[in-house]
């Protein structure tokens, strides 16, 4: 597929989750760090707690009244709230002499229920390994104490009702003796006999009841039983160092990752290429990295010609290639360089645009369209008191302000001096016939213009060419301005042949893969020396290199090459 009907890259949602990763990851070590280290203060801080562990077997209980019933199993959950109920607490605080309250014990207890068991688990924490073991043992003795008592007292109530029954029976067996005694008939005897006959059957049955009721030596009537007493503990339950850390680590990741996310979230910084691709719904066809060598802003560097040998320059004669082959593969004679706002480098790319497209044997006319505060003209040491505006105005001869820069088959013509309304001037008959003159005698028209969101000079100029190339600042254009200025170029009709992604730091090429293969080559440059190192030349021998001169129109482009049609 050609480079002009490439489609923007779709984003991968796992690639992109990688480079934010990859691109924050000191923020995340950082946070980690922070909260492994909190931790570990707090956890030196915090006194060390032990923790006693007893057990006990609850048994199953069954009803005395009724012996041939089988016994019920426990409720766990009940017998699980009266270990840790008051009355067993007023028991342990009397046992073991206590200062606290019942309800100060309940705090430091703890019972749960051994999984599928019947046994309960009665944990209990202090400062003291001793008090700890301590009063695990006295809550397991008295949760079995006191519900030994409660078997006992049912005991007793089932006692009571039996000898109840057997006063009861007595006082009927004493009532029929007596009838018995009075009675001389025989058939009434024998039925009174028969009568006093059944009641001594139900005394003996009762008699043998109580029996039962009655607790023999030996015999075990305790609801539980302690099958585990609390040792003495050798080391602290809390705090736990090792799953402190653990959980830290874990918590300080999660809050780093999503730290990460967050700032990512609010950086409005455009990151990837794809990304890029979208915003602008262009291809990005070059990547140029910062140069070093160019330190002040405010100074015009043109590094295609201070320094030819500079990985930044071959940068430079990629975006000429690009631009070749879209040139083949559509009109593409007059391009409008431009970027959403000042300071993100479209004049200094139109500068070296312009002499590397000459280098390779192209006619090329370089405009500095930017009528209200030009600049291009500072970067080839060229006058500005004569210009396109002089030309616009019908003040001067095309051939008058065309001028010859040292690079063959170059010539730029400066803005000249500004003018009371630049956008007139620009949207108006003159500059279209300027254009169409240009079109004849050129492989190339470079225009440099105002920024898109400045003024409208940009979007009056997109009309008369063939492509814009936009440029966006690596390190600080933000997606709602890229937008903003992508809204104003499609309103005007301007076709995006594509991006530039400006100003890029290549040490960041790890954090931003697609700029990954540009980190070896801008590593140093051919002769050895450092990235972007070249020496700039003095403003006095650029002047003798480049011996500026107006030519005429006949003599536009002598000695270059034919224009192609």
């Amino acid at each position: 597929m050609s480079m002009s009907q490439s489609q923007p890259a779709q984003a991968d949602p796992l690639r992109e989750y990688l480079r934010i990763l990859r691109a924050r990851a000191w923020e995340i070590a950082l946070i980690t760090l922070l909260v492994i280290g909190a931790t570990l203060f707090l956890v030196q801080r915090q006194t060390p707690i032990y923790q006693g562990q007893a057990q006990v077997l609850v048994n199953s209980v069954s009803d005395p009244l009724d012996p041939l019933v089988a016994a019920q199993a426990p409720n766990l959950v009940t017998e699980q709230q009266l270990v840790a109920s008051q009355a067993v607490a007023l028991q342990v605080k009397a046992a073991t002499h206590s200062p606290f309250s019942a309800a100060q014990l309940l705090a430091n207890l703890s019972v749960s229920v051994v999984s599928t068991t019947d046994i309960l688990q009665i944990d209990y924490s202090d400062p003291s390994p001793a008090v700890a073991a301590q009063m695990a043992n006295a809550f397991a003795s008295a949760y079995v104490s006191f519900r030994t008592d409660q078997l006992l007292a049912r005991l007793r109530a089932a006692q009571g009702v039996v000898r109840t029954q057997i006063s009861q029976v007595q006082r009927e067996i004493s009532v029929l003796n007596a009838k018995i005694a009075k009675t001389t008939d025989p058939t009434a005897l024998n039925a009174l006999q028969t009568q006093m006959d059944s009641y001594i059957g139900q005394l003996g049955a009762l008699q043998q009841q109580e029996a039962s009721l009655q607790p023999t030596p030996g015999a075990n009537l305790s609801a539980g039983s302690i099958i585990q007493h609390a040792t003495l503990p050798t080391s602290p339950s809390s705090p736990r160092k090792i799953r402190d850390g653990a959980l830290a680590v874990i918590a300080g990741l999660a809050l780093g990752v999503g730290f990460a996310f967050l700032r990512e979230r609010l950086d409005d910084r455009v990151k990837t290429r794809e990304e890029l691709e979208q915003r602008v719904g262009a291809p990005v066809i070059a990547a140029i990295p910062k140069a070093p060598a160019w330190r002040r802003a405010e100074d015009a560097y043109l590094v295609t010609r201070a320094d030819s040998h500079n990985p930044v320059a071959e940068a430079y004669r990629t975006l000429a290639t690009n631009i070749q082959y879209l040139a083949t593969q559509r009109e593409l004679k007059v391009l409008v360089v431009t970027s959403a706002e000042s300071g993100e480098g479209k004049t200094v790319t139109a500068a070296n645009l312009a002499v590397v497209l000459a280098q390779t044997g192209k006619r090329v006319a370089l405009l500095s369209d930017d009528l209200r505060r030009p600049r291009l003209h500072r970067f080839f040491d060229l006058p500005n008191d004569q210009g396109i505006s002089d030309v616009l105005q019908g003040k001067l001869e095309l051939g008058a302000i065309a001028h010859e820069v040292g690079t063959a088959g170059l010539r730029v013509l400066p803005a000249g001096p500004v003018p009371a309304s630049p956008a007139e001037l620009l949207a108006g008959r003159a500059n279209a016939e300027l254009m169409t003159g240009l079109r004849g005698i050129a492989d190339f028209i470079v225009v440099d213009t105002p920024p898109v969101l400045a003024v409208a000079d940009a979007s009056i100029l997109t009309p008369l060419s063939d492509g814009v190339l936009y440029v966006i600042d690596a390190a600080n254009t933000s997606r709602s301005t890229i937008e903003h200025a992508r809204d104003q170029l499609d309103h005007a009709g301007a076709t995006i042949v594509g991006a530039v992604f400006n100003n890029f730091d290549p040490s960041r090429a790890r954090t931003y893969p697609y700029y990954a293969s540009y980190r070896r080559y801008y590593g140093s440059s051919p002769d050895g020396a450092a990235t972007n190192g070249g020496r700039r030349r003095s403003r006095r021998s650029r002047r003798r290199a480049a011996q500026p001169d107006a030519v005429g129109v006949s003599e536009f482009f002598e000695g270059g090459p034919a224009p192609r049609r």
